[in-house]
């Protein structure tokens, strides 16, 4: 049973979907095919991004997390109920599942995994590592003694050695810092990591105890075979210095030890920087090979890379795609930075560009091959779809596409998970601007809600595989992923407070994500002619407000929405003017190309060849007509007599 979930594991590791290993030349497990096995797919879909296709923990998501994802290969899991030096039982790696780890990037999925589903999984765990049986678990420990424990567990601190690695607690021990990786987490500042079905005491009581009596496999930690009063008296010192604050949910800034890790890395934009998944680093692992002559069994309309040939045969992507902002990329600013006069953009510093905003070969203007009006389709169909003039794509084809046995066809699961995002998506952490990546859509989500139900970046972003990708630019998706409140009233005194919330209830990210966008929550008073009154106005940018100086990047505020999070804005005013208010008028302007607008405006003032600044006021233009107000709405002022009524949530 072990071996043949570890050949589907192997095959997962390939880049293999589950229509593939349903056609596979496989044993069928437990009287199932494969397809039927929930947990091949689930850990494709929920676990690979961290841990890898190949379980080796390096995963596409690996150089943003801290610590390091589990290497299950490797089978040292710190969180065992088994004795030391003993593999967990399946009860112990199901928990994990289940409750996560607090305080790390590992969620916890009892929300959305039933005990099947969990089962499979620490199926999939298992097949990865070594083969041998499961251990059985430790006696349960006896009841805590009573009595001052934390004073005699703070002399058993010293006494058995605890402080030389933990110290304080803040794991600032004298053999600490010898330990690099391995060294112990500020217990002092950080939720104990060990999963839990809660955070009552008693959970974290019963996990104190087991870590302590136990160790963590894989760190210098040991197990202790001390009598249990004693682990008791630890528990309780622990129990006096350890974090009790809130847990942290989204994306939280990287701490120092992930960026200093990452800077050794040579991930950069525009690549995948999973391993072991050969085919999936076709697409995005290097830079894209030159097509090269096409092979003489394509027809004509095969044999080319523009979407204009493309959309004979996928006519409706094409037209999905016209418009888009992705068919947009090779934009007039993008072509005006690569030919400011005076600039002298390096061609490495070109091509990073265009990784993203022209991937192919013949896209790149440093290429003897390079094609202007291909690099004008921006993200064409060819940059994601063709590599050697094979066709790649998502593993069950969509209806709506003509089938062509004649043109070559590989399908990969990637296509259909969030890391297919990722390289244009995210940006590496040695580029952290005050701890988070100028570009860190993919984290976030990675981090969020979203993620650990499955959710991923083409369920909102290609419902249906509509080749769409709508998001700040198009008003309706914008609006669909924030909900507004707002209530207004005027005091005995005359006085009007006003105050209105914007919530992030449909996006899986930040909101905006990027530092390019900018949102304007405001309050303004108006009369009973819906006339702005002069001074009573009050307003919030949201947004991650960046700027460059200095030869470096600098972060001047951020304001941005996790998920699920909302910021607030409140007015008041009481100057004898708005003795004339009636309502408080709330809305959100979006301009979806902030930042770019003020790069344009500053390039603008500067001396330019007439091509170039031709190229910087066509990208102004476009960048100031995208404005557009999401949501507006006026709210009666309550009065001490009258009622509180709360604004209808926006849609």
């Amino acid at each position: 049973m072990r071996a043949r979930i570890a050949t589907l594991a192997l095959m997962l590791g390939l880049g293999l979907g589950v229509a593939q290993l349903a056609r596979a030349d496989l044993l069928v497990l437990d009287g199932r095919a494969p397809l039927t096995l929930p947990g091949p797919a689930l850990y494709d879909r929920m676990c690979s991004p961290c841990h890898g296709a190949a379980g080796d923990g390096r995963g596409p998501a690996a150089p943003w997390l801290w610590p390091r994802p589990r290497d299950f290969t490797a089978a040292a899991f710190k969180w065992r109920s088994t004795p030391v030096g003993q593999p967990p039982t399946d009860a112990d790696l199901a928990a994990t599942i289940r409750f996560g780890a607090p305080g790390t990037s590992m969620p916890g999925f009892a929300a959305v995994l039933g005990d099947d589903e969990i089962t499979q999984l620490v199926g999939v765990v298992r097949a990865f590592g070594p083969a041998g049986a499961p251990s059985k678990p430790m006696r349960p420990p006896p009841p805590a003694p009573t009595g001052d424990l934390a004073a005699r567990g703070l002399a058993l601190w010293t006494s058995l050695g605890c402080v030389a690695c933990h110290g304080t607690g803040r794991g600032d021990g004298p053999a600490a810092a010898a330990l690099g990786e391995r060294a112990p987490y500020d217990l002092t500042a950080e939720p104990l990591r060990r999963p839990r079905p809660g955070e009552d005491d008693a959970a974290i009581d019963a996990a104190l105890y087991a870590s302590i009596a136990t160790g963590l496999d894989g760190t210098p930690m040991p197990g202790s075979d001390r009598p249990a009063p004693e682990l008791w008296a630890l528990v309780a010192y622990v129990d006096t210095i350890r974090y009790r604050g809130p847990i942290a949910q989204n994306a939280q800034a990287l701490p120092s030890r992930a960026i200093a890790n990452d800077r050794a890395a040579s991930f950069a934009a525009g690549y995948w920087p999973g391993a072991g998944a050969p085919e999936e680093a076709v697409l995005f692992g290097g830079a894209i090979d030159p097509m090269g002559p096409p092979p003489p069994s394509l027809a004509p309309a095969e044999a080319s890379l523009s979407e204009r040939q493309c959309a004979r045969c996928h006519a409706k992507q094409a037209r999905e795609w016209t418009g888009t902002i992705h068919s947009q990329a090779g934009s007039p600013g993008l072509i005006a930075q690569i030919l400011r006069p005076g600039f002298d953009m390096a061609p490495k510093a070109i091509e990073s560009c265009q990784r993203c905003h022209g991937p192919l070969a013949e896209q790149q203007p440093t290429r003897p091959i390079f094609d202007p009006a291909l690099r004008a389709e921006g993200v064409t169909c060819a940059a994601c779809h063709v590599r050697g003039w094979t066709r790649h794509g998502p593993p069950l084809l969509a209806p709506s596409l003509l089938q062509n046995p004649g043109y070559p066809l590989a399908t990969l699961a990637i296509y259909e998970r969030a890391d297919f995002c990722l390289p244009c998506h995210q940006l590496p952490a040695r580029l952290a601007v005050n701890g988070r990546p100028l570009l860190d859509t993919y984290r976030e989500w990675l981090t969020g809600p979203y993620m650990k139900r499955g959710i991923q970046c083409q369920s909102c972003h290609m419902p249906n595989r509509e080749h769409t990708w709508k998001g700040v630019h198009d008003p309706d998706t914008f609006r669909q992923g924030i909900k507004l409140e707002a209530i207004a009233a005027r005091t005995p005194g005359g006085a009007v407070n006003a105050r209105a919330r914007v919530t992030n209830v449909g996006a899986g990210h930040f909101l905006p994500t990027t530092p390019t966008p900018a949102a304007w929550l405001r309050i303004t008073l108006v009369d009973a002619a819906g006339r702005a009154i002069a001074g009573a106005r009050a307003e919030k940018r949201l947004g991650r407000a960046i700027e460059f100086k200095d030869g470096g990047w600098h972060e001047l505020e951020d304001t941005r929405i996790p998920p699920g999070g909302s910021r607030e804005l409140a007015g008041a005013w009481a100057d004898g003017r708005v003795a004339e208010a009636v309502a408080a008028r709330i809305s959100i302007e979006v301009h979806p190309d902030d930042y770019y607008e003020g790069f344009y405006q500053r390039a603008l003032k500067g001396k330019l060849a007439p091509a170039n600044r031709a190229l910087y006021e066509a990208a102004l233009t476009r960048a100031q007509g995208s404005y557009y107000v999401a949501e507006t709405r006026d709210v009666p002022l309550t009065t001490p007599s009258s009622p509180s009524p709360r604004a209808a949530p926006g849609r």
